[in-house]
């Protein structure tokens, strides 16, 4: 008889899943506003054409792209709110949430609010779902009328009257923080961001840096998000360096998963990196320090990237080519020596130990 172990979801789970859901749904609006949003604002500035005063055909479709962008990243909080709730309780929660992301960016609440929504909003239907019992002619009503009703009064109620403007003065507080923030200050936070980006490639604390920054990127500040952003590439790419100047001390394998984190890293994605950090997990410690290094040069240069782009296109976006350049460059070299370093020592480790066992074998 088989037995079935079933590993139980904790309530910390499901919020976390919850959370990575509404993100989820969220890059991608995120992305087409940013990125239409910010092709108008690079035709302009290569073109020196302003967009809302001429009228060539070609630049009223510009502007109207930028307008579109304008349009996506009003979209970003209703979006996260309504998907984190969709993450806790399913499709009920989809109509609140969305009105509650909204409220959140219409009263200024900024990305906190936008998210608190949407738990709040989860968390309701949720118990609504298990609580509210009908008739069983009545129940599709629960989720298609009584649940948005009830569950959109609620949530709105609470967040315009009890949490709403504590959070719009947390809001408020922390935007006129960031935008004040002293050069070293700036430089500082960059590197944060940058080393929890390269920490774990993809993982919960790269999301949460990468999530933070694109939520301020929303309200106008773009500093986080371009040092969060540059550092999407760093380890990757610096990782494929070292396997073509160092290859002597890789597999095969992983000079190919090499090559292909470094075409991987030019579009923004870091995953790539990971066949290595299973190989060698002291390169965790390499990645963090060279993410950290890129992302705060990008920020001490003032090379800001008015996009939520990664890679090659921030590189073309950014407010200043060479010093982006030279900024992903230094993260890049560091990663490349201390993984061949590290590698190195790793293949003499191995070398040593096979002729250690080639003799033992030999003396028997």
């Amino acid at each position: 008889m088989a037995i079935l172990l079933k590993t139980k979801k904790t309530e910390i789970d499901r919020l976390r899943e919850a959370l990575m859901t509404g993100v989820s749904y969220m890059i991608p609006v995120i992305v087409a506003g940013g990125m239409l949003l910010a092709f108008g604002s690079l035709f302009e500035t290569l073109t020196g054409v302003d967009l809302k005063e001429s009228n060539s055909f070609l630049a009223q479709i510009i502007n109207d792209l930028k307008i579109f962008g304008l349009y996506g990243l009003t979209l970003l909080f209703p979006v996260i709110a309504a998907f984190v709730g969709f993450g806790l309780a399913g499709k009920p929660a989809i109509a609140p949430g969305l009105m509650a992301g909204m409220l959140a960016r219409d009263m200024q609440m900024g990305f906190l609010g936008a998210l608190l929504g949407g738990l709040m909003v989860g968390y309701l239907v949720r118990w609504m779902l298990a609580n509210i019992k009908l008739p069983k002619d009545f129940r599709s009503l629960l989720p298609m009328v009584i649940i948005p009703l009830l569950g959109t009064a609620i949530v709105l109620f609470v967040m315009k009257y009890i949490v709403g403007y504590p959070l719009i003065a947390l809001n408020t507080g922390l935007e006129n923080w960031l935008v004040d923030m002293s050069g070293g200050n700036k430089i500082l936070m960059a590197a944060v961001l940058g080393a929890m980006v390269g920490f774990d490639l993809g993982g919960p604390i790269n999301k949460a840096a990468i999530t933070v920054s694109l939520g301020l990127f929303a309200q106008g500040i773009y500093e986080p998000v371009t040092a969060s952003h540059i550092a999407i590439m760093v380890a990757p790419f610096g990782i494929g360096v070292s396997t073509i100047v160092a290859k002597k001390y890789y597999t095969k394998e992983l000079q190919d998963n090499g090559r292909a984190a470094m075409m991987m890293s030019c579009v923004g994605i870091s995953e790539g990196a990971i066949p290595f950090i299973l190989a060698n997990p002291a390169l965790i410690v390499i990645n963090t320090i060279g993410s950290a290094i890129a992302a705060s040069m990008v920020i001490m240069f003032d090379s800001i990237v008015e996009a939520p782009a990664a890679g090659i296109l921030a590189l073309v976006l950014s407010s200043n080519f060479f010093l982006y350049l030279l900024s992903i460059a230094s993260g890049v070299v560091f990663v490349a020596l201390g993984t061949s370093v590290l590698m190195k020592r790793q293949y003499m480790k191995n070398q040593a130990m096979e002729e250690t066992q080639r003799k033992f074998t030999e003396s028997l």
